[in-house]
């Protein structure tokens, strides 16, 4: 099964399809997962579901039914590319923030910031007002509700 050509949706219940089947392998229990995986029973159904889980809760859950080795396979090719590079003498450099070129950004002209409309008299009016001055939003004054 391919998951780059799957929803998120359906990678997560794949996933969860998967963890449930893992435990029912091993005869375990929910409650014995949760019990080796140091979390609470709510935690196992949740994962099991397809519910949201944290990535530390995912992490006990693999520990727990011995796959947390599975793992070794996740993002592979920054450990192939660096241990390449060990190997043929190269030094890696990793970058260390993606910088965009000063072209792609038009020069800045500094004027006199726009004269602010005076506010208006109807909802919509002061609605349109806010939007052009970048005012926060909340009613009028003299249309608050009591």
């Amino acid at each position: 099964m391919k998951f780059s050509s799957m929803s998120e949706g359906d990678i997560v219940v794949e996933l969860c399809r998967r963890i449930k089947e893992a435990r029912i392998q091993q005869r375990l229990s929910q409650v014995d997962l949760a019990e080796r995986a140091g979390l609470g029973i709510a935690t196992i159904k949740r994962a099991e579901l397809g519910g949201s889980i944290t990535l530390s809760s995912l992490l006990c859950i693999l520990r727990g039914l011995n796959r947390l080795h599975q793992l070794e396979g996740v993002l592979f090719d920054a450990d192939v590319s660096a241990f390449h590079a060990q190997i043929s003498g190269e030094k890696q450099r990793t970058p260390m923030r993606i910088r965009k070129k000063a072209s792609a950004f038009p020069p800045q002209t500094h004027s006199a910031p726009a004269a602010v409309k005076p506010v208006a008299n109807s909802t919509v009016d002061w609605y349109i007002s806010a939007a052009e001055n970048n005012i926060i939003w909340s009613r009028p004054e003299n249309e608050k509700k009591s």
